[in-house]
Order: structure tokens, then C-alpha cells, then sequence
């Protein structure tokens, strides 16, 4: 499978150096500053490169350059655009009824480690490493020995996670993932209503269920 990152600014580094250690992956930088509407998105420069891949993530942050590449994404080998950023990527409603019009899968996210495994044959690959996070944890005398991560969030932040819990207690274990998650450097807005209190959540819930599911196996070789 091979993946194309759309990168700006600070955004996608991270996503570019998990996602290659599972597919093949190929970036295209566009610029930082860009004007807020894009007069003539038909002369946005996007190399045919991008759209050789299965999967297109981007972080363009701009609804111009993403109801573009939907639209450029039109009978080529592309079966997916993903869009981390929410409301800054561009209308989900909008980028939904562009993307069956040109016959390409259009996800629209806010959070990335809140998408579940998606049963799809053209993008299941994918989903199966990346999304909602999954954890397998070793527990001795009440304390996490060791931690899997068998799908990880795509910025980095479940792999951050795993590493911070060994040794930890498994009463304090959710908790804490929930703290490494918001303290990783997440690009998830922060703040009182922020995404990145749902990250966090979404990470010790996981943990709780990790956890759960090794006492299980305790148990059955009891």
C-alpha cells in the first residue's frame, strides 16, 4: 500500500514517520501561507505522484486545496482522502457529497485516534494499524511489565503512551495514559471543549480494556 502525505507548516511530520514504518509513503509540501480563499484552485500545483497512491492524507488545512484533490482524485488509482483538522480542512458535508461525485472515499476527522477499523478492501490495510488505539499489556504482581501497541493513533501519541506505562501500577495505569496523551505533542485543539480531552479519554479507556483483558487471561490459567 502506498500512502501520499500532504504536509504544511508543522503538520504531518509525525504521521510521515509512523506511517512509513508500515507502508510506503510519498509527500508533497505545500506552502505555509496561503490566502484564506483560493481564487483559481484549478492552478494549485499537485504533483501526479500524489494520486498514484491508495491513500491520501492531508494536512493542507485549507478547504480549496482539499475539495481539490478530491476532485483531481477522479478515476485515478486513489481510494482514499483522508482530512485530520476537523472544521479547518473544509466542510464534511461539502467534501462528502465531492468525494461521490468523483467516486473517491472522503474522511473528514477531528480526531484522528478516535476512527475505528474500517472494513473496507481498498483501505482496510491501513485501518488496521492505524485509528483507534489497541493495546496488549503484560501484568505482574499489579504492574504493567510491558505494553504492545497493535494499532497505534497516526501522530504518535499511543506509541508515546505505551513507553510511559511500563512499571506502572494498574490502578494508575488509565489515568496516566490519559495525562501522556494530552502532554505528547498532539496538534488536537486544547482548551476546555478541546479534541485532545477526548484523546486523552480514548487512550485510557483502551488501557482499561488492555488491562481487562490480560486479568481475563490470568484468570483462564488459573
Amino acid at each position: 500500500m502506498k500512502v501520499a502525505v500532504i504536509l504544511r507548516k508543522k503538520y504531518g511530520k509525525r504521521a510521515v514517520e509512523l506511517i512509513s514504518k508500515k507502508f510506503q509513503v510519498v509527500t508533497y509540501r505545500i506552502p505555509d501561507e496561503l490566502p484564506e480563499i483560493i481564487d483559481e484552485p484549478e492552478e494549485i500545483e499537485l504533483p501526479d505522484e500524489i494520486f498514484d497512491a491508495d491513500i491520501i492524507l492531508s494536512y493542507a488545512l485549507h478547504p480549496d486545496v482539499n475539495h481539490e484533490l478530491v476532485r483531481r482524485a477522479e478515476g485515478k488509482k486513489v481510494k482514499a482522502i483522508i482530512l485530520p483538522g476537523g472544521a479547518k480542512s473544509g466542510s464534511r458535508a461539502q467534501l462528502k457529497e465531492l468525494g461521490e461525485k468523483y467516486g473517491v472515499k472522503v474522511m473528514w476527522e477531528d480526531v484522528c485516534c478516535a476512527t475505528p477499523y474500517i472494513q473496507d478492501e481498498d483501505i482496510s490495510e491501513f485501518f488496521a494499524e492505524f485509528g483507534l488505539p489497541e493495546f496488549e499489556v503484560v501484568v505482574e504482581n499489579g504492574k504493567i511489565m510491558d505494553v504492545k501497541v497493535k494499532r497505534a493513533a497516526i501522530c504518535g501519541s499511543t506509541y508515546f503512551v505505551a513507553e510511559n506505562l511500563k512499571g506502572m501500577s494498574i490502578d494508575e495505569a488509565p489515568t496516566k495514559a490519559g495525562y501522556f496523551t494530552q502532554i505528547y505533542p498532539c496538534f488536537a485543539t486544547r482548551g476546555i471543549d478541546g479534541k485532545i480531552h477526548q484523546a486523552a479519554n480514548i487512550h485510557k479507556r483502551q488501557i482499561e480494556k488492555a488491562i481487562e483483558r490480560a486479568k481475563e487471561g490470568h484468570r483462564e490459567l488459573l
